[in-house]
Parts: structure tokens; sequence; C-alpha cells
């Protein structure tokens, strides 16, 4: 639980490089991309954006919903902001989420609450006494659980046979 949420320069960072063997930097680069239009595509997708795109990176920007309860007359659910970068060599693509913030109960009268995410998921403001805090515990968990959907899914596209 501690510790799962990464920091950099006192910003949240997620990270991962994913090991390219066998492809060059342009099949790789054309994996991900394959992997982003149908990502990018589903129903709980606001909208995406690539804004920066040559042959060693590119960046997108992405909004999409998060939800935490979904029951009969009942729906939990907050906007979820996000830039997602890949940097590509010879040998790996590095996979980084960044510049995480929310926009929680939209569609309220009074136009809901935004956060950045290092005023809600982190360790210290996420977690007391080794347990999580209500509300921003299923921020952090929705969080880290997209998190890791997004790096397993990137990975399967890398690494699989085309």
């Amino acid at each position: 639980m501690a510790g799962a949420v990464s920091m950099e320069n006192k910003r949240v960072v997620f990270r991962d490089t994913i090991a390219t063997s066998g492809y060059n930097i342009a099949q790789t680069r054309e994996r991900v991309l394959k992997w982003y239009n149908k990502r990018y595509n589903i129903p709980t997708v606001i909208s995406s954006k690539i804004i920066t795109d040559n042959a060693r990176c590119f960046e997108a920007i992405a909004e999409e919903y998060i939800t935490f309860k979904n029951k009969f007359f009942v729906l939990d659910r907050s906007r979820i902001y996000y830039y997602l970068t890949f940097n590509f060599d010879e040998k790996s693509c590095e996979v980084i989420i960044s510049r995480i913030s929310y926009w929680y109960d939209d569609e309220s009268p009074d136009g809901g609450i935004r956060y950045n995410a290092e005023e809600i998921i982190t360790d210290e403001h996420s977690i007391k006494n080794g347990r999580l805090k209500k509300e921003p515990g299923k921020f952090r968990t929705k969080t880290i659980d997209l998190k890791n959907e997004l790096f397993k899914e990137i990975k399967q596209e890398i690494t699989s046979k085309p």
C-alpha cells in the first residue's frame, strides 16, 4: 500500500520500461500506435489527443472515466486526465503516465471538485495509520488499477508475436 504511488520532483509519475527485443524502433512505435488507437476508442474514454509525434517519442493527453460504484440508482465516478508518454530506443519502450488530475462529481449543480493527483492519492494524503482513507483511497485504488491495466496492455502489445 505505502509506496505504490511514485513521486518525482514532487509530482506523481508512473513509469515502466518494456524490453522490445526483436523489434526496431519503427516497429515498436507502430505497435504502440495500434494499441493507442484501439484503447482510446472504448466507452469510458471521453477524449484523447496525440500532442507530440516523432520517431523516438510520442505523447498523448487522455480523459476518461474511472468508476468507483455503479449500482442501481448510484453512479459514483470521476473524470481522470493524464499524459501518456512513450520514449523509444533500440532495446526498449519507456512508458510514462504523468500530470494526473481528476474532476469529481462533474455533473453536480456546483460543478464538482477538481483535484491534482498530488493532493489526493499520495501516501501523505490517502493513508492514515496504515489504512486507506475512504475518499482519497478510492481515487488511489482506481488510479493504480488504471496504471496497471495500461502498462499490462502496452506490454502485451509490444511483446506479442506479430
